[in-house]
């Protein structure tokens, strides 16, 4: 606990600028208000009498489990105080980096959104009776549980990909979880799957505590206890395993013989293929476009979701894109920054094949999580939803576009995302970063929702129009920023050298 308490202090006065400081602090104290804000909204919330959402609390709890390990598994462990390369020379223990990956996790927006949903829907559930705090209190074990469990699988998969056999192992094993997963599908097995789920107890045991039948809350609530303890220990093993193993997998990645290809069209083209390259190159970012771009559409293609909700999938998915490398764009040139810099070609084509490469991300992403998601939609779609659906990954992909092109200019970070667990910014700053890409995303998608539902193909045109229209505005300042010599010193030696 010492060492973490240590680590927390290093790097909260690695923050120099005041206003960050108190951003990430007003962060920290909004977490708790949500949660408040949660439990008040199901108690607020009107109660049909045709329809009973205790069934559906156990399937939320369900999905809260499946995120809290899908989560850091697409991460490569979970995210970290500091790159493991700063700490090499420091005896951390592995208790403490195990504890520093669960201290980051709620930093995580879709694990928090989800938190607030468990929280509302217990609150829900529960009503106005006096036992509504233990059942709240059951509600947090649970959630410390399968995050702590989520966290302590996340290292042990990282631990058996240090070795060809092992991520074979591992692969093998995604592979057959997704064909059980279509199985189940195809079947229409899915309601007896969610009946028999293994959180009923859970909310069985919430329940309890809400009625104050105190015996069997206690009981039921003291296991779920001992699980979160068990886990934690486990977690604190598979860590420490997962850090003795020796690593082969960027044994021959950098000098591998590649086929002779014809020479590009051009120095953006030519620099364009770099910059895929060095996507291709690192293991987070190639972990982490396949699940956003199968995941996502594969869970909208088994809900079989209705046009005016798909249309919010690929502006979801375009904020993650971006997420991956696009806050930090510069990254992909890593320790070379300086190298690339001082090549004979002009000063724009750097940056513009690095957007090249981002919105290629970007919207190929959301473009797919859309395709996906229409394969097994519940009606045919009319113009008006074929045009709002392509409007909003048109729209978000350019408002992520030139978000992300303007916060690599404003604020770029040394990152060279080699190691399975490398992010392109710290926990922190990818934190505001998301809540600030999903936000405008989130927005947008519903906007575009609505247009569908009004069946208006024109109103969808126009709105996509004039967000695109904003966006190229933006980028193009972003992009004449690059011309001032000083402008891209500071960014490549930030890049650099850090």
């Amino acid at each position: 606990m010492t060492q973490l308490l240590e680590l927390v202090r290093l790097r909260w006065r690695m923050v120099r600028s005041e206003r960050v400081r108190f951003g990430l602090a007003l962060l920290a104290a909004l977490i708790p208000g949500l949660i408040c804000g949660a439990v008040i909204a199901g108690q607020l919330a009107p109660r049909g009498r045709s329809f009973d959402v205790t069934v559906l609390a156990p399937t939320a709890f369900l999905g809260f489990a499946v995120l809290s390990l899908v989560a850091p598994l697409a991460a490569g462990g979970g995210n970290e105080l500091f790159p493991p390369d700063q700490l090499t020379p420091f005896p951390i223990r592995p208790s403490t980096e195990f504890a520093a990956s669960l201290l980051v996790a709620p930093l995580n927006l879709a694990w928090m959104s989800q938190a607030l949903l468990l929280f509302g829907v217990t609150s829900f559930v529960t009503g106005d009776r006096p036992g509504l705090g233990l059942a709240l209190v059951t509600t947090l074990v649970y959630v410390a549980l399968v995050t702590v469990a989520g966290q302590g699988v996340a290292w042990l998969i990282i631990g058996a990909r240090q070795s060809a056999t092992g991520r074979r192992l591992v692969w093998t094993l995604a592979g057959a979880v997704a064909a059980v997963v279509v199985l189940v599908v195809r079947t229409h097995a899915g309601y007896a799957v969610l009946d028999n789920s293994p959180t009923t107890p859970v909310v069985s045991t919430a329940l309890d505590g809400a009625a104050e039948r105190g015996a069997r809350w206690l009981v039921g609530t003291a296991q779920l206890g001992g699980l979160l303890v068990i886990a934690y220990l486990c977690g604190q093993r598979a860590c420490a395993w997962a850090l003795r193993r020796p690593g082969d997998g960027q044994r021959f990645r950098e000098s591998r013989t590649h086929r002779r290809r014809l020479p590009a069209p051009g120095p953006v083209r030519a620099l364009a293929r770099v910059d895929r390259a060095g996507v291709w190159r690192s293991s987070p970012l190639r972990r982490g476009l396949l699940v956003l771009t199968l995941l996502p559409g594969f869970v909208a293609a088994g809900a079989g979701l209705e046009w005016e909700s798909l249309v919010v999938v690929p502006a979801l998915v375009t904020a993650g894109a971006g997420l991956l490398f696009g806050v930090n764009v510069f990254c992909l040139d890593g320790g070379g920054a300086t190298w690339l810099a001082s090549l004979p070609h002009q000063p724009r084509h750097a940056i513009m094949a690095k957007t090249l490469v981002l919105a290629e991300t970007i919207a190929g992403s959301g473009l797919i999580a859309a395709v996906a998601g229409s394969l097994r939609a519940e009606h045919p779609p009319t113009l008006a939803d074929l045009t709002a659906l392509l409007g909003c990954v048109v729209s978000c992909s350019a408002v992520v576009l030139a978000t992300c092109v303007h916060v690599s200019l404003t604020h770029p970070r040394h990152a060279l995302l080699r190691g399975g667990r490398d992010t392109p910014a710290p926990p922190a700053a990818m934190a505001v970063y998301s809540v600030r890409l999903a936000t405008v995303t989130t927005l947008i998608g519903l906007l575009f929702g609505g247009v569908a539902h009004a069946g208006s193909a024109s109103v969808a045109a126009v709105l996509t129009l004039g967000l695109t229209t904003l966006s190229v505005v933006s980028l193009a300042r972003s992009i004449r920023s690059w011309d001032d010599p000083c402008e891209r010193a500071r960014v490549v030696a930030a890049v650099s050298s850090g």
